[in-house]
């Protein structure tokens, strides 16, 4: 990676990094993927993200390991409804792996950064009986035995362990308030954590690249009402149904965010948490993508936006005061919580017809996603809900664009008066477009 391609990698990393900071994230660890290879790359990732000032809670699954002990000493291994139907041998022996892999968790975590300049400060892990489970009980007529669910999660324990800067880490097994053992599924027991903790983030990391079609392509976004329809369709992998039922009720019960990806792809997790594209599935609430209007703590982004643009004479320059006055006309556009446009719509009391195109900008860094559209619709939209019949833009190096997407070439005598007193009072000589609304 050359010096540049570093440099802006940071820079995009930058808000995501600042944003995360002091915020809960619940990980639920599929247990195919704890193999000493994957899990160390895993950990060596936990322990950066952890540095940065992430409150991580783990909880990590035992399924493969429980059924290799059922091979291995050939014990039958039965489901119904593709749920494990939990004897008291399959007990004995989650219990086993469980106390084993969390062992392994900690040994890995307890390794550090990878080539660091220094010896790291020990990173600490914390375990207990943070969870109080009850009996899944019969279904269909079948018992179920020792498979269990999450009765409640004591929020107060793992709160407080991560005020000591701590890796939390969950085992899927715990007893009732009767001291009955029960074993758990991890994507129930994840989502139930996280909802608890009111955590910022859910993510499962799997074997697969995130949730697949039909087709057996990846999706990378997909807000909730799409993930429920999803659901109707027949998934490739039954369980991706069970993650992504669980990611629509974590985000029903107000988690911001759900992603699940490939715990084998080395770097997948930093990419997925700290770059706008990602790498596996994002689930959320709503679109990725709005448009909103603007507030004076947006003042800020908005200079950050514009400024390289007023440098090179592209933008008429605005001061912090006028952005100030007139933030109102302002609307941003984020994605994934990041501003990476605006524009504004400019109104004249002596023109009860017209409003103007102003200030519509986009990052650099996604200059061809397509968001200046977006603006220039949300724009025209906004002027047709005030009864507006024609929209304006004024441009000195832009004007293919304004004729790519319908205005016309127009004359000073087509503006407002006041607005035609404003052109006169400035050198920049802009040519003038008009829209037809």
């Amino acid at each position: 990676m050359d010096h540049l391609h570093f440099a802006q990698s940071f820079r995009e990393a930058a808000p995501y990094i600042q944003y995360l900071r002091g915020k809960t994230i619940v990980i639920g660890i599929a247990s195919n993927l704890l193999d000493n290879a994957t899990l160390n790359e895993m950990a060596t990732d936990f322990n950066l993200i952890a540095a940065l000032g992430v409150r991580l809670v783990l909880v990590h699954g035992c399924s493969t390991q429980i059924n290799a002990l059922c091979q291995e000493h050939k014990h039958q291994i039965s489901f119904h409804q593709h749920r494990r139907i939990t004897d008291l041998t399959v007990l004995h022996y989650a219990k086993q792996v469980c106390g084993q892999i969390q062992f392994d968790l900690q040994a890995a975590l307890s390794l550090g950064y990878t080539h660091a300049p220094q010896k790291p400060p020990r990173l600490r892990t914390v375990t207990g009986n943070y969870l109080t489970a009850k009996p899944l009980g019969v279904l269909d007529g079948m018992d179920m035995q020792y498979t269990g669910m999450v009765r409640k999660v004591d929020t107060q324990a793992i709160v407080q362990s991560l005020d000591t800067q701590a890796i939390v880490i969950v085992s899927p097994i715990s007893a009732s308030p009767i001291g009955q053992s029960y074993n758990l599924a991890m994507p129930d027991t994840a989502r139930a954590v996280a909802v608890a903790l009111q955590a910022e983030k859910l993510i499962f990391l799997t074997e697969d690249s995130g949730i697949l079609n039909p087709q057996k392509q990846l999706i990378s976004n997909l807000t909730v009402q799409e993930a429920e329809q999803l659901l109707t369709q027949d998934l490739p992998l039954f369980h991706q149904q069970v993650l992504l039922s669980n990611a629509i009720e974590a985000l029903n019960h107000h988690i911001s965010r759900v992603h699940i990806l490939s715990g084998r792809e080395n770097g997948s997790l930093i990419k997925e948490l700290f770059t706008r594209q990602g790498t596996g599935t994002s689930i959320a609430q709503n679109s990725f993508i709005q448009i909103r209007p603007a507030h004076e703590r947006d003042i800020a982004d908005i200079i950050s936006l514009i400024r390289p643009l007023e440098n090179r004479g592209i933008l008429v320059r605005r001061s912090k005061s006028y952005l100030e006055d007139h933030i109102r006309e302002f609307s941003l556009l984020e994605h994934d919580n990041q501003i990476y446009g605006c524009v504004a719509l400019k109104t004249f009391a002596d023109a009860k017809d017209s409003a103007e195109l102003a200030c519509l900008v986009v990052s650099d860094r996604i200059r061809d996603a397509g968001y200046g559209d977006r603006l220039l619709t949300h724009v025209i939209n906004e002027a047709k809900k005030q009864n507006k019949t024609k929209l304006f833009a004024l441009s000195t190096q832009t004007a293919d664009w304004f004729l790519e997407h319908g205005f016309q070439a127009a004359q000073l005598n087509d503006l407002p008066a006041s607005r035609q007193q404003e052109y006169h009072q400035s050198a920049r000589q802009s040519k003038i477009f008009i829209l037809p609304l």
